[in-house]
């Protein structure tokens, strides 16, 4: 396992633009708070592949675009996004026109907690969070129909702070053999422990939600995206956007951009189908490895 940091606090390392986010460990994307302020990655890049984004707020970039992008496309180019705190307001005060929608998520309002099932044991249940929710408001600023979100990048295993160290001292990292890398990976098999089954869960629980016309949607960076079709078997049927359906929006990212010194936020592709179809393919998959693949493998150590 190895990696290397591409982006620091938004920025290839060292890049002077970064000095003041990396000195107040802030993020350039949301103008808050670093979420992961010990190590300031926002992407990394294995010894073969291309650059892989492993914070969530780096998909935040262009001030949300990932997530007006999905609004417009369910709601219409002309429907506009504002806060809760905004929708009440214009509420109050008879200014409401119809072609709003309140977006409830970090920064925005806050995330909605939804109750779990009761516990079997007579215990508190709790609650979950889905990322975000795009809610469409008429005139009188009475629900609509809604949308939601998930947000999700990718955990590594292993560490990089000696390289995170080093680029927060402003120094040069080598790492072991000269190459700059850390001995760290990319925590895959979060894809089917726990991308996967959250997923399924809150799309089975949404799909009973009358309102929720446009079903939901899974933003994320392309090499989670492909690891996500891998696993399902690249077999999934595809459906036009409704109640019950989930959309993958996967996003790369560009080469530096000389003006602002970033890597731009690419959208690369969509792909919509059920719920059902994804819980069919995640519970039988269609992608195994030859019969008796283990004995095989028992018998040559054997030997």
């Amino acid at each position: 396992m190895a990696l290397k940091i591409v982006e620091f606090f938004g920025y290839t390392p060292h890049q002077p633009e970064a000095v003041q986010f990396v000195a107040n460990k802030q993020c350039p994307f949301t103008n808050g708070d670093c979420i992961k302020p010990d190590h300031g990655a926002c992407s990394v890049q294995q010894v073969s592949g291309g650059t892989i984004i492993c914070c969530p707020n780096r998909l935040y970039a262009d001030h949300y675009r990932a997530l007006f992008e999905v609004g417009h496309e369910v709601f219409g180019e002309g429907t506009e996004l504002i806060t809760a705190d905004e929708a009440r307001l214009r509420k109050a005060n008879g200014t409401l026109v119809g072609n709003e929608a309140v977006m409830f998520g970090k920064r925005w309002g806050g995330e909605l907690p939804l109750p779990r099932p009761p516990r079997a044991d007579g215990g508190k249940a709790g609650s979950y969070y889905v990322d975000w929710i795009v809610a469409k408001i008429d005139h009188n600023g009475e629900l609509e129909q809604f949308t939601a979100l998930e947000v999700q990048t990718i955990d590594t295993t292993g560490s990089y702070k000696d390289q995170a160290d080093a680029y927060f001292a402003g120094q040069a990292f080598s790492g072991a053999g000269g190459r700059g890398f850390s001995e760290a990976g990319m925590n895959w098999e979060n894809v089917n422990k726990r991308i996967l089954p959250q997923l399924i869960y809150k799309g089975h629980v949404l799909r009973r939600e009358a309102k929720c016309s446009k079903g939901l949607f899974f933003i994320c960076p392309h090499s989670v995206y492909q690891k996500i079709m891998d696993r399902l078997g690249n077999h999934l049927h595809g459906y036009p956007i409704g109640n019950g359906t989930i959309t993958f929006r996967s996003y790369g990212l560009g080469d530096v951009n000389l003006t602002t010194h970033q890597r731009p936020l690419v959208f690369d592709s969509q792909f919509t189908t059920t719920i059902d179809q994804v819980a069919t393919a995640f519970t039988s998959p269609m992608n195994l490895p030859p019969q008796d693949v283990y004995a095989a493998a028992i018998a040559a150590a054997l030997r």
